[in-house]
């Protein structure tokens, strides 16, 4: 490191990081500091890159950690960071190009230590090596520590008071202070892009201890742990509100990336940063890619080109779900914050809160733009992250739910959501059902699911198992959940699957209208292919060969296992026939397509008579064909499909639904399971190792494993 541009394989012979590690004792003050912070490096963008910096810097790491509890000079580099922080956030000028590229190196080596140091060693070993001073700084023993500390943290860990700096202050508490007042407090721009981008890297470092929890023995590290008390229970927990409003601005805005110091190649520091600074003020944030203004065209794109033209917004997205989905039963105040946040319109006042010590908080929502976060969350719905960012304000932010259901465009947002189901197989289990939840919650709205039917769209790229040129996206809804459905059905065989694709078609089915002819043919179709397997399964386990039956799972007993097999699929035929009769019963005049379809498979429904439901769609099939046989029978010939049509259309208009038995009208609800932290904190963190830009060492993380 120092003047020239710094490669990775430069690191491991690099004189100025091998005094660092050494065990030379380096005080805050030293102007070895400006030596060391005094080069341009680029942040790794994939796993090659992270691990060819992680095998450069491996021995010199393993001096370090030998050397550190002596010398402290991972503390003092801390300390260096503050200080240049707050001189920033002091500075009249935010935007102190030399202040915040000091700061952003400082922060990168800061991250790689701790990066190595968690995947390492126990949570409170780290904060150790953070708060250990070196001897020749005359530190204060434990009986000369400032008494500042609370008793009731010192009895939880016995190491807390080993890890207590001079003034009596953790320097996790004060890295974390620092790390959070600049990404509040300093406005991004091109030169304070990429310092933004490493305080939530190492925000979410620091958090990462939690993946590591299980290889260090720590059962209870969220109860225990120094960083996690200190985001969740330390005064930078009041904070939350504006930590939170600005994660979601970050998100909201998608400002792209500028180029990185010493992206022009080697040169001298101030030629770097000139270079660098020219390409940014010559190549202007409207000029770049963006994902707005250039849409990936294949969603596997989507990851890819947020992580590298959007970091900012894809890391606070990620970090915002990890405040939100740890102590979700605890009074979280990340949590509270985005779920009771506002539109920027809103003048309503404070929201109060009960801490738990049973006291009221107030607690001022934040307030952001929501139609651009809902931008943002449409054009990035297809990554896994931003699907479960969506799940959570759809299903606990009133005001998010209110913007969606009275904005415009619906099928920004449904048609990644329905992408992503179409690809079930190239999708994880996780996503599929998260996908499948947000649409759940989205047909719960009534007058969403009236108007998915009015919105028609053409040609869809990624739809390719038929050309359809013109469908409904309420119809493009329906073929892709069925699909989905069907899938399921044959190879997962997951039952809370199953069950969600049936609430939802089933929420939409009194507002069916004007279905495509291939929707209605694929909804039929779907009730017959399950028929079927039903009755070949009947057959054979009433004296057939059940070995020749291809199962899901080697069960000891294949008969037992058959039986739970039809058993849901007696469900899912009963729900079908549910959804069916729900659609003759409110639209049969606004879906000719659909009886079109149950005429020509008749014979089917006549199996499932014991059925009330069933019954009613009997009625149906027995008035047009006996109306279609009188035709028939004056033409003196077969009718062809238009004529067919023409015959229900006339029908249709003089048909009454009274006709029908009456059944209560089909709406179901999604409801969170009890304890949904056991669910959703691991994912998250499965989320920040896949979808973020830190690349943590997976055979030690156990929720990597």
């Amino acid at each position: 490191m120092g003047i020239a541009v710094t490669k990775y394989s430069d690191i491991s012979t690099n004189e100025l990081v091998a005094r660092f590690c050494s065990n030379e004792i380096i005080c805050p003050n030293d102007p070895f500091w400006n030596q060391l912070l005094a080069f341009n490096i680029q942040i790794p963008s994939n796993v090659e890159e992270q691990l060819m910096l992680d095998s450069s810097a491996e021995s010199l790491l393993q001096k370090f950690l030998q050397n550190n509890q002596q010398t402290g000079n991972l503390g003092s580099l801390v300390q260096v960071f503050i200080t240049r922080a707050t001189e920033l956030l002091a500075a009249p000028n935010s935007d102190n190009v030399m202040l915040a590229w000091q700061s952003y190196n400082a922060l990168f080596v800061i991250r790689a230590v701790t990066k190595y140091l968690v995947e390492l060693v126990p949570e409170y070993e780290l904060c150790k090596h953070l708060d250990v001073q070196g001897r020749t700084l005359n530190s204060p023993t434990p009986q000369e520590q400032s008494p500042s500390s609370s008793p009731t943290q010192e009895a939880s860990s016995p190491d807390l008071q080993a890890t207590k700096a001079v003034n009596g202050e953790s320097r996790v508490e004060m890295l974390i202070d620092a790390l959070i007042g600049l990404i509040i407090d300093v406005p991004i721009t091109d030169n304070t892009y990429y310092l933004h981008l490493e305080c939530l890297n190492t925000l979410l470092v620091l958090m990462s201890v939690y993946m590591f929890a299980g290889a260090h023995g720590q059962t209870q590290l969220v109860e225990t742990s120094l960083i996690f008390r200190t985001l969740f229970q330390g005064r930078y927990s009041m904070h939350a509100p504006l930590l939170v409003k600005t994660l979601l601005t970050n998100l909201s805005v998608m400002l792209p990336a500028p180029p990185q110091f010493g992206a022009q190649g080697p040169g001298s520091l101030l030629i770097n940063i000139a270079s660098s600074l020219w390409s940014m003020l010559t190549f202007s944030p409207t000029a770049r890619q963006t994902i707005y203004t250039n849409p990936p065209v294949d969603r596997h794109e989507l990851l890819d080109r947020l992580k590298k033209e959007h970091p900012v917004a894809n890391q606070s997205c990620l970090l915002l779900l990890a405040l939100a989905n740890h102590c979700i039963h605890e009074d979280n105040l990340y949590r509270v914050a985005l779920l009771h946040c506002e539109d920027t319109s809103d003048t309503s006042s404070t929201t109060p809160h009960r801490d738990t010590n049973g006291s009221v908080t107030q607690v001022t929502p934040p307030r952001i733009d929501l139609a651009a976060l809902h931008r943002a969350l449409c054009a990035t719905a297809g990554c896994e992250h931003s699907t479960l960012l969506l799940y959570l304000m759809l299903h606990s932010c009133k005001a998010y739910k209110r913007q969606v259901s009275n904005g415009p465009n619906i099928e920004n947002l449904l048609v990644p959501i329905l992408q992503v189901l179409y690809n079930a197989p190239d999708s994880t289990s996780h996503h599929i059902y998260m996908s499948l939840i947000v649409l759940l919650i989205l047909t719960e709205d009534d007058s969403l699911i009236k108007n998915v039917h009015l919105i028609m769209l053409k040609n869809i790229p990624w739809y390719t198992e038929r050309s359809i040129s013109e469908i409904s996206l309420g119809g493009l809804a329906v073929l892709v959940v069925v699909r989905a459905l069907q899938y399921n059905m044959a190879r997962v065989r997951d039952k809370y699957l199953h069950t969600n694709c049936l609430a939802a078609i089933a929420n939409m089915s009194c507002e069916f209208r004007n279905l495509h002819p291939y929707v209605a043919q694929r909804l039929v179709s779907l009730f017959e292919t399950l028929t079927k397997r039903r009755a070949r399964l009947c057959t054979e386990i009433e004296g057939g060969d059940i070995n020749s039956i291809e199962l899901p799972h080697h069960a000891e007993e294949k008969t037992e296992e058959i039986m739970e097999h039809i058993a849901v699929l007696d469900e899912v035929l009963r729900m079908l026939l549910e959804i069916i009769n729900s659609c003759l019963t409110h639209q049969l005049s606004n879906n000719l397509n659909l009886v079109y379809a149950l005429l020509h498979k008749r014979q089917l429904f006549q199996q499932h008579a014991h059925h009330h439901i069933a019954q009613n769609i009997e009625m149906v099939i027995g008035y047009f064909s006996t109306r279609l046989q009188r035709v028939q029978e004056g033409a003196g010939s077969d009718l062809g499909v238009t004529e067919v049509l023409q015959c229900i259309k006339k029908g249709a208009e003089q048909w009454s639904s009274d006709r029908l038995k009456k059944f209560p009208d089909l709406k179901f609800r999604y409801v969170e399971e009890d304890r949904p932290e056991e669910f959703f904190t691991p994912y998250v963190w499965a989320l920040v190792a896949a979808c973020g830009g830190v690349y943590w060492a997976s055979e030690r993380a156990d929720l990597l494993a």
